[in-house]
C-alpha cells in the first residue's frame, strides 16, 4: 500500500474550554509501526496523551509511547495484534478548534480487508468528538433520515443500471424473451447470473433499510464522521458480506454535506467547532474517552468504548507504572456502571463498580481487597 502521510500545520492557538488557557500548537508526526501511525506532540502533555492513547489502544491494543523518541515496542504476546498492517494516515483538519485524522490499514483474520478509522478530537482538550456532540437530537434525526433516503436512492439507481445492462446483453445476443423473464431450456448466462445475484443483494439491502428496527442499530452515535475544513461526511459500511463483496459496486456509502448547510442542525458546541461560535461545552459523559484516575493510590489510565444499545460497554485500563492494558467488559444500569476484568484468572474476577457523575466515575475496585476508584478527563 502506498503510505500517505500528511504532517500537520496548524492555525493560531485559542482558549481551551476547561481552563481558558492558550492551547499549545499541535503537531502530528508519523511513528513507525507496520507502516506509519499518527503521534501527537505539543506543549500540552495531558491533551497529547488523551489523543495518542485513544488511537493506539484502539488500533494496536497498547498505550501510546510516553515520548515520540521511544518508538513502539510491542510485547511479544501482542505482536500482530488484530492482524492489522500497512498503517498510513491523513490529517484532514488541524486548527484551533479540531484535529481530524483518517487512519488506513489492512486487517486480516479469516481474510484480509482494507479499513479506514476516523478520529475527531477537540483541539483544546483532546476529547474525542461524536455525532451527538455536534448535532442536536432533532438535527441528527433529520440528517439520518436524509442520509437514508440518499442511500436508498443509490441502491435503486444501481438496480436500474443493472436492469439496463441485462436488457442490452439480451439484445446483443438476439434474445427476444424480455428481461427478467427466465430463458427456458437454455444454458445459464454468466453475465445474467451476475446481474441477477447483484440485484437480489441490493434488494435485500433495501429491505433491511425499510425495517422498523433499522434505526435502532444505526444511530448517530454509531456512524463515523469524516470531518474536513469545509465538509462533514457520514460514512456507512457496505451492505454486502465478504462472499458478496466482488459483486458489490456500491460498497461503502458516503453522504457529504457542506458545513455552511448544516448550521440549523448544530448544537451550541457544534457551532463553536464549525461556525466560529462562542465557547460551549460538549456532552458531559465518559464514553469513548480516555480518563485519568486512581485505584487506591496507584495512578491509572482508563479507555472506554461507546455505550451500546443494550447498555453494555467495553474498555481497558492500565496502571501508569506498568503500562499493560487490562481488558474490561461492563454494563450500565441507570447511573451505575459495573466492569469485570474479563481476562483475569482470579476467582472471582476483579470488578469495578462506579457511579457516573457527568464525565467522571467514582466508586470502588473490588478484588482480593477493596480500594477506592476514581477516573475523570
Amino acid at each position: 500500500m502506498f503510505t500517505r502521510l500528511v504532517i500537520a500545520c496548524v492555525a493560531t492557538a485559542s482558549a481551551t474550554l476547561a481552563l481558558s488557557a492558550t492551547s499549545a500548537r499541535i503537531e502530528v508526526k508519523p511513528i513507525t509501526y507496520n507502516g506509519s501511525l499518527p503521534y501527537v506532540e505539543s506543549g500540552d502533555a495531558k491533551r497529547d496523551a488523551r489523543i495518542n492513547h485513544r488511537i493506539f489502544l484502539d488500533l494496536i491494543g497498547q498505550p501510546a509511547p510516553a515520548r515520540y523518541s521511544d518508538g513502539i515496542k510491542m510485547p511479544k504476546e501482542q505482536i500482530g495484534f488484530q492482524g492489522s498492517s500497512d498503517f498510513s494516515f491523513l490529517v484532514l483538519r488541524n486548527d484551533d478548534r479540531m484535529l481530524a485524522l483518517e487512519v488506513d490499514s489492512e486487517g486480516c483474520g479469516a481474510y484480509c480487508e482494507h479499513y479506514w478509522a476516523h478520529y475527531n478530537f477537540d483541539a483544546a482538550t483532546g476529547r474525542k468528538i461524536a455525532g451527538p456532540d455536534i448535532f442536536t437530537p432533532a438535527g441528527g434525526a433529520a440528517l439520518l433520515k436524509q442520509n437514508l433516503a440518499k442511500r436508498q436512492a443509490e441502491y435503486r439507481k444501481a438496480i436500474a443500471d443493472l436492469n439496463k445492462e441485462a436488457l442490452a446483453n439480451r439484445k446483443k445476443q438476439g434474445i427476444t424473451i424480455p428481461w427478467p423473464q427466465s430463458m427456458p431450456d437454455s444454458k445459464p448466462d454468466e453475465e445474467e447470473e451476475r446481474i441477477a445475484s447483484t440485484i437480489g443483494m441490493y434488494e435485500s439491502c433495501l429491505e433491511s433499510m425499510r425495517s422498523p428496527d433499522y434505526g435502532k442499530y444505526y444511530k448517530l452515535d454509531d456512524i463515523s464522521l469524516q470531518i474536513e475544513r469545509d465538509s462533514i461526511t457520514f460514512l456507512y459500511d457496505r451492505c454486502s458480506n465478504h462472499a458478496e463483496r466482488v459483486l458489490d459496486g456500491v460498497g461503502e456509502q458516503k453522504v457529504t454535506y457542506k458545513i455552511v448547510d448544516l448550521t440549523q442542525y448544530f448544537t451550541a458546541y457544534g457551532k463553536y467547532l464549525f461556525m466560529s461560535g462562542p465557547q460551549a461545552a460538549p456532552r458531559a459523559e465518559p464514553y469513548r474517552q480516555i480518563l485519568k484516575g486512581r485505584v487506591g493510590q496507584a495512578a491509572i489510565t482508563l479507555a472506554l468504548s461507546e455505550l451500546y444499545s443494550d447498555g453494555s460497554l467495553s474498555g481497558s485500563y492500565f496502571y501508569d507504572k506498568y503500562r499493560k492494558p487490562i481488558l474490561l467488559s461492563g454494563k450500565v444500569n441507570g447511573s451505575v456502571v459495573e466492569f469485570t476484568e474479563s481476562e483475569s484468572s482470579d476467582t472471582p474476577q476483579p470488578m469495578i463498580r462506579a457511579t457516573i457523575k457527568g464525565d467522571e466515575l467514582q466508586g470502588q475496585w473490588i478484588g482480593k481487597k477493596t480500594l477506592d476508584f476514581w477516573a475523570a478527563p
